[in-house]
Parts: structure tokens; sequence; C-alpha cells
């Protein structure tokens, strides 16, 4: 009754609320900040879980190649190393040569190591159970290999054990280079010429040295991957030749 006289006299209407479009309107806005702040938190999450992922491998392949470079580095370790060099006064005719060192190998193919070192005990006493005897046998030799993307340890006897889990790291690349160099020790021979035609003089220091490339991706998502390079030198040389 009031709207319809306020009508005739001319007067305008008062709108109580909002319009349908100005509420679809502001439904709309709504929606596309939303759904905006909802892309931003996935991709915020998305990202948090991938530096996760590549903290993880990161510290699965630095931790593989640590222990790689210190197995390594005590390839050819002899449980009486004065055995290995001749000093006036040392009771031994003549030194001996490195078993364990000899066994250090790496295939054509760069995806494997072989090395060897004592697991005898005369350093625990004067009468060792387990005396040196300078043979490499199948429980001193170790290596390193991967199989079916895993990083896998022999512990001796040919007992292959994995290093890392494939449920949560996959290695797609494992190179070992060999390194080495032969440094003559004439100078420490009393003699210092050798025979004519000699293949055995003059005494040869082998300087070895390991390069390392491992590569590894997380097991669920293929576009977190790293690579790690490395390198050591077998710390215990072999040497070969005799002086004259």
């Amino acid at each position: 009754m009031l709207n319809a006289r306020a009508s005739s006299l001319g007067q305008p209407l008062r709108q109580r609320g909002l319009s349908l479009i100005e509420m679809m309107v502001g439904i709309t806005i709504g929606m596309i900040v939303v759904a905006g702040a909802s892309v931003m938190l996935t991709q915020q999450l998305a990202e948090h879980r991938r530096l996760v992922l590549e903290t993880q491998i990161q510290q699965d392949l630095r931790a593989a190649s640590d222990l790689i470079l210190r197995e390594l580095r005590r390839g050819g370790a002899h449980a009486v190393a004065e055995r290995l060099v001749w000093a006036p006064g040392s009771g031994i005719a003549a030194p001996i040569t490195n078993d364990y060192a000899k066994q250090t190998a790496v295939p054509a193919t760069q995806n494997q190591v072989i090395y060897s070192y004592f697991s005898h005990d005369d350093r625990g006493g004067p009468n060792p159970l387990n005396p040196e005897d300078n043979l490499s046998a199948n429980n001193e030799r170790f290596g390193f290999r991967v199989s079916n993307q895993t990083l896998q340890f022999m512990l001796g006897n040919g007992n292959w054990q994995p290093l890392t889990d494939p449920q949560t790291l996959l290695i797609t690349n494992f190179t070992i280079q060999q390194q080495s160099q032969s440094v003559s020790l004439i100078d420490s021979c009393e003699i210092s010429i050798c025979p004519a035609g000699s293949a055995t003089c003059p005494p040869q220091l082998q300087v070895k040295r390991f390069d390392i490339s491992l590569t590894g991706k997380a097991a669920h998502d293929d576009q977190v991957q790293r690579t790690l390079k490395v390198s050591s030198r077998m710390r215990n040389d072999e040497i070969t030749g005799a002086c004259p």
C-alpha cells in the first residue's frame, strides 16, 4: 500500500539486499580467488615435496659415495705392511709382493669394481689365530656394482648386499674409471743401472686413482635426479719389478 502510494507520487523505490546478478558476480569472483589460492597452495606443496625428494636423493648418493671412497682407499691393505719393504736389519731377504693390491680390477664396462684387503688378526697380538698369508682369499674380496638400478656391495665370498633402497632411490648410472701412473723406484736401489732388456727392472710404484660418477633419481618422480662425481686414490700402492 505504501509502495504503491510512493510509486504513484513519483518517489523512487529503495532496493533492499542484492540482486541476483550481483550475487552471481560476487560468487564468481570468490570462486576465482579460491581457485587461485588453491593453485598456489598446490604448487607450493609440489615444490616442497620435490625439495624433500631432492634432499633425500642427494643425501643417499652422498652416503653411498662416501662409503665407496672409504672402501677403495682401504684396498690393498696388508696386515704386516713391513714385509713389503726391505730395510737393513729387517730380517727378511727380500720384500714380498702385495697380493691384495694386485686384485683391484675395473672391467671394460666400468660399471663395477673389485678390490681386496686383509682380514687377518696379526695386529691383535704376537700369536695371531689367523696369521697373514699374503693371499687374497674369497672372503677378502669386496666390490661395488649396480644391479636392477640398486647399488650393491660385495661383502666377500661373492655375497652381494643392497646399499640403496629401490623404493626410494633408483641408480641410473654408476661409472668407475681407474687412472694408473707408474713411478720409477730405481733411485731406491743400491745399483741404479738395470740390465739391458730386463722386463722387471726398474721397480715401479703403481699409483692408482678412481674417478667415480654416481647418478640416481627418485623412485616416485623421474624429474628429481642428481649426479655426484668424486675421486679417490688407493692408499696402498702396488709395487712391481725389482732392483738389479
